[in-house]
């Protein structure tokens, strides 16, 4: 009986030595999370506090994000880690339609979280595209479209109904900006919130990422139109960036719409003085790799010469070269510059 008892002591001292353990673990989490240089991490630690439902400190998390002066490496603000937190945590098509549930627990333990809504909002926005997933327009049902549509409308209505709080907050000018050019039916429109919000936070890039993406062919636009868009920015955007937006904003493009050869090859020169402000301003390794991949890719030996010359073993990383330009494709053109 009495071995019982002490196993049965040992047993719970192990139990509040592991929930304490757990409850600083996140204490930690919270009060750090502003300090980390990667992007990834942050957005990876913002989801964990999220679906731990530790809320209080995803409150307190979220908020030394949103208004912290700071940057990661690559120049982008603290606060874009939040959104795409949320973004990956409710995917757009993807979403599990239960996640409301958890939105509702927060509110429950948090009564007037401002980012609550922000959440809600986000959860409408990916049901929609779970209504009318990812195919091509004339291969959805009008069923599909009318559900699309109605949740766009109530993820519109939540944040225009939010706090004055989140409306003061990066994160509800680019959820509503995704929201409106989604969209002819909605209130707002696309344009009109990004040049609001670019008054507001100029350097929250994301914001000209996300309207780029409609602009291109595969969305009615074209690559002229892409250009444009791209340039009028950078010449609006020149005494906080110079030069340095109209790479960053083609970089943006190739991920899920690559801009083709020749329409690179025909805005070189401005790519490549662009390329060197931006390594300038924001010496991220990253960038360093790309340039010397958007070299290889138009063929300019010269500049592919000095960009991989610039780039020490530490940073060389084949990870953040283009998939069409990769650095394994690329050797050959190294290997005849060295001949």
């Amino acid at each position: 009986m009495v071995k019982q008892y002490t196993n049965f002591v040992h047993c719970a001292r192990l139990v509040v030595i592991l929930k304490l353990f757990f409850f600083a673990t996140f204490a930690d989490a919270k009060s750090d999370i502003a300090s980390i240089n990667s992007f990834d991490e942050t957005s990876r630690q913002i989801q964990v506090l999220y679906q731990s439902e530790q809320f209080s400190s995803l409150e307190e998390a979220i908020n030394a994000l949103v208004f912290s002066t700071e940057k990661f490496s690559s120049g982008k603000p603290k606060a874009s880690a939040v959104y795409w937190a949320f973004r990956q945590q409710m995917p757009a098509p993807g979403v599990d339609i239960n996640e409301i549930e958890r939105i509702r627990r927060w509110r429950g333990q948090v009564p007037l979280s401002p980012y609550t809504d922000f959440a809600e909002s986000r959860y409408w926005y990916a049901l929609a595209w779970n209504a009318r997933g990812n195919g091509f327009s004339n291969n959805v049902t009008n069923k599909s479209w009318q559900a699309f549509n109605t949740n766009l409308l109530q993820a519109e209505k939540v944040l225009l109904e939010s706090s004055a709080s989140l409306k003061g907050t990066p994160l509800w000018h680019h959820l509503l900006l995704a929201i409106a050019q989604d969209s002819e039916e909605t209130k707002s429109n696309a344009n009109d919130v990004l040049v609001a919000a670019a008054l507001k936070w100029p350097q929250y890039y994301d914001l000209y990422e996300l309207r780029l993406t409609r602009l291109v062919p595969k969305w009615g636009g074209d690559w002229q139109t892409v250009d444009t868009f791209i340039a009028a920015w950078t010449n609006k955007q020149f005494d906080t960036e110079g030069r340095s937006l109209y790479a960053r904003l083609y970089i943006s493009m190739q991920i899920k719409n690559p801009v083709p050869v020749n329409e690179i090859r025909l805005h070189w020169n401005e790519l490549k003085n662009s390329f060197n402000d931006l390594i300038k301003r924001y010496p991220d390794p990253k960038f360093k790799n790309l340039f010397a991949s958007y070299a290889c890719l138009v063929g300019d030996k010269i500049q592919y010469r000095k960009s991989i010359s610039a780039l020490n073993s530490k940073e060389l990383n084949a990870n953040d070269w283009l998939p069409e330009a990769s650095a394994a494709n690329c050797t050959s053109l190294n290997q005849f510059i060295n001949s």
